[in-house]
C-alpha cells in the first residue's frame, strides 16, 4: 500500500510503501492518505523494488557458494561440506576436488577436533551412574 503522510505526522509530505494493515491504521488515525495505484502493473513494479517482497527475489545463487557445517549442526552426524550453485544445494562428506583451500582447511579443522560428542557424554554418564550404584549398594539404610 502506498501512502502519503499528512501534516500532523512528523513525516509530513513523505511517500512510503507500507503493509496494508499499517497503512489502514495510519489513514484512519489521520496521519496519512492512501495513494491509489494506476494499475496492478504499477503496484507490482513499485512493491517489487528494494527486495520488499521475499517471494519476488531470485532464489538462485550467482556463482558458487561454499560452506562447512560441524557434525552437530549438519544434521547428518558428520562434518559436511555444502556447495550451492544456481538453485542447487549439494552436501559432501569430504571436500570435492574443486573446493577452495579455505574450505578444505575448515573441514580438516572440524574433522580433527577432539571435542566430546553427545554419545560419548552419555556413555560416560552411564558408566558413572553404574559405578555410583555399585558403591552405594551395601550402604546401611535406616
Amino acid at each position: 500500500m502506498k501512502i502519503k503522510f499528512v501534516e500532523p505526522s512528523p513525516k509530513a509530505n513523505q511517500i512510503e510503501h507500507v503493509r496494508p494493515d499499517t497503512g489502514r491504521t495510519l489513514c484512519s488515525a489521520g496521519f496519512a492518505v492512501e495513494i491509489p495505484y494506476a494499475s496492478f502493473r504499477e503496484r507490482l513494479l513499485e512493491e517489487g523494488q528494494g527486495g520488499a517482497n521475499p517471494q519476488s527475489t531470485n532464489p538462485c545463487v550467482v556463482g558458487v557458494e561454499w560452506g562447512v557445517k560441524s557434525a552437530s549442526g549438519s544434521g547428518f552426524g558428520v562434518v559436511a561440506v555444502i556447495k550451492r550453485f544456481g538453485s542447487e544445494t549439494t552436501y559432501f562428506s569430504a571436500p570435492p576436488a574443486d573446493a577452495p583451500e579455505s574450505i578444505k582447511r575448515r573441514f580438516a579443522d572440524l574433522s580433527n577436533s577432539t571435542g566430546s560428542t553427545a554419545a560419548a557424554d552419555l556413555d560416560a554418564a552411564k558408566r558413572a551412574q553404574i559405578e555410583y550404584n555399585e558403591k552405594i549398594k551395601h550402604v546401611r539404610r535406616y
